[in-house]
């Protein structure tokens, strides 16, 4: 029977770890140990993991980015299965079911539940690898307006049980042999495409990504990262951005991309100097 190891990497996420915790504890879930990363947090995210005795937390010294807080952790894990939760996000219903696909379906290394909004409706978890023109749109704040949203989000069936090409990051579900075949995460993406990336090689190596919509997830999006202001927000992004293209575009589409990660700059110094008036 396959356990779990639950990795949570935590960055001030005081005032949403505490019912992630709870959420993993009451999953009904085969659970091996669910280890906390967290990554140099200075609010009380540490003192609330704290109370949970039965939590392994690690902490480090220096914020070294998701990919590696998340790679120290799977260096720890003893659990078959490793899954991957945001300290923002709370198990639903019918993890297990997941579980049991996953155990059933020895093709498939990645799996993930729907994923939903605090006040119940859907985020459209499922796209397809990043191209030009989805990030292009991105990059200028367009790709939710009008049309354009197909172009970024297709309009899948969100209550089938799918294959998928690419799925968000905040619940992942993996086969151990995956990182055993692959690797671990890229820690060259301080934040943002460091599963995007995994997930394109996995599914390079022969493994499927699954969307399992039986189970569901609640999750707060951008809980963590609207800390952050929003030029040094896209500026991470962008390097990011740039680095998955550099290992899965040719260098046109690294040319092409270049001029709209400049442009990116000017919605995100416009929402910096909002926020500002704001205050």
């Amino acid at each position: 029977m396959n356990k779990i190891t639950f990795i949570i990497v935590t960055w001030n996420s005081e005032k949403t770890i505490t019912p992630c915790l709870e959420s993993v504890f009451k999953s009904k879930s085969l659970i091996e140990e669910v280890i906390v990363v967290d990554n140099a947090s200075v609010d009380r995210t540490v003192a609330e993991i704290k109370k949970f005795k039965q939590v392994k937390i690690i902490e480090n010294k220096n914020n070294t980015g998701f990919a590696a807080g998340c790679n120290r952790g799977i260096k720890e894990a003893t659990g078959n299965l490793i899954c991957l939760l945001n300290p923002d996000a709370e198990i639903k219903d019918n993890f297990q079911d997941m579980v049991e696909y996953l155990q059933e379906n020895k093709e498939v290394g990645i799996v993930g539940p729907k994923i939903l909004n605090t006040d119940g409706s859907l985020q459209r978890e499922i796209t397809p690898f990043p191209d030009f023109l989805s990030q292009a749109l991105m990059l200028l704040k367009l790709h939710r307006l009008g049309p354009l949203i197909r172009l970024v989000y297709p309009n899948y069936d969100y209550d089938k049980l799918q294959e998928a090409e690419h799925l968000m990051g905040s619940v992942l579900l993996i086969r151990r042999e995956v990182f055993e075949k692959i690797g671990f995460l890229d820690e060259k993406f301080f934040l943002w495409f460091e599963e995007t990336d995994f997930e394109k090689r996995a599914k390079d190596a022969g493994f499927k990504i699954v969307y399992y919509p039986k189970a569901e997830v609640k999750h707060i999006r951008s809980a963590s990262t609207a800390k952050i202001n929003p030029i040094k927000k896209q500026s991470i992004w962008n390097n990011s951005l740039r680095h998955y293209f550099k290992k899965h575009k040719n260098r046109i589409n690294q040319y092409l991309l270049e001029p709209f990660i400049i442009a990116s700059f000017i919605p995100a110094f416009l929402k910096f100097v909002g926020e500002k008036i704001k205050r």
